[in-house]
């Protein structure tokens, strides 16, 4: 329930969602469940992991999320429902023989919707990350250019994460010349408008993003399944290609993103938003080294 609260109604995925509601949720388990007699640490510790299986399966099965975001979300919830569980544990067996029945640890859920309300109402903190990634390629530092500026149809990923649902390149054409022409890259969910401010011919071209398609397609019984993080939890602000004519007669293709994500605990999604981007990074670098490489 207060996993629903925060995510559906109050739109708000933070520490709340994926870290306090496990911890307490887990917590509240192994109380509830050594209230009739006094259970083993691994007994109690099964049954908060349990409460979270269950509270993620409950999430799928009833659409509120689709499976690439429960998977990616599993890694820091259940550790959470685990150590409350444990946390949970302990703290009952103290103060069994001193307070009876189980209002006291009832009232734990109390305390869930006013800090999920409050954490909805901070600012978000815009922390802007540089994802950089470089290849080397075996060509003329022109024909790397005209291949940086639009590229064809790259091949089906082959990656589990694509095919799993997470967005991935297909090609990009460009519109105009210089500074000002629109570039598409255009994904599996929609395109990426990257106005140029940046034309350096053979050297660099930068660009920001202006529109931008959702990150994915949720893995779902269900047909159309939209949740809300989807339309504002990643945030692509701008890119960039650098070229560099190396001595060895090898071209240095660098490729650099600067997002940030509105989504917490920012340590976690951010590092997991920076591996994706790196990974998309790849396959339109490989392509473009591959189309460069086979061409000569």
């Amino acid at each position: 329930m207060m996993l629903f609260l925060s995510a559906e109604i109050l739109e708000k995925y933070g520490y709340g969602v994926f870290l306090v509601t496990p911890l307490m949720c887990g917590a509240i388990s192994s109380v509830l469940y050594n209230i009739a007699e006094k259970r083993k640490i691994k007994e109690s510790l099964f049954v908060s992991l349990l409460s979270g299986f269950i509270s993620l399966l409950g999430f799928f099965t009833f659409g509120y999320e689709g499976g690439i975001c429960l998977l990616m979300a599993a890694p820091i919830m259940l550790p959470c429902f685990a150590l409350g569980g444990l946390l949970g544990h302990g703290i009952f067996q103290l103060i069994r023989d001193t307070i009876k029945g189980q209002t006291p640890f009832l009232l734990m859920l109390g305390l869930l919707p006013i800090l999920l309300g409050l954490e909805s109402r901070l600012p978000v903190t815009d922390h802007i990350r540089q994802v950089q990634t470089r290849i080397f390629i075996e060509g003329d530092i022109g024909d790397v250019w005209q291949e940086v500026i639009a590229f064809n149809t790259i091949p089906e990923p082959t990656e589990w994460l694509f095919k799993m649902g997470i967005a991935y390149p297909i090609d990009a054409t460009i519109e105009g010349h210089g500074v000002g022409a629109i570039r598409y890259c255009n994904f599996s969910t929609g395109s990426f408008v990257e106005p140029i401010t940046q034309w350096n011919e053979n050297k660099l071209l930068a660009f920001d993003v202006t529109a931008q398609p959702l990150p994915m397609t949720e893995m779902s019984p269900y047909v159309n399944i939209h949740p809300p993080h989807l339309d504002w939890a990643f945030v692509s602000h701008k890119g960039q290609f650098r070229l560099n004519q190396l001595a060895d007669g090898k071209v240095e293709l660098i490729g650099t993103t600067w997002f940030h994500t509105e989504i917490g605990p920012e340590f976690y999604w951010g590092n997991i938003c920076e591996e994706l981007i790196h990974i998309i990074h790849l396959r339109v670098l490989n392509h473009i080294k591959q189309s460069v490489e086979t061409t000569d």
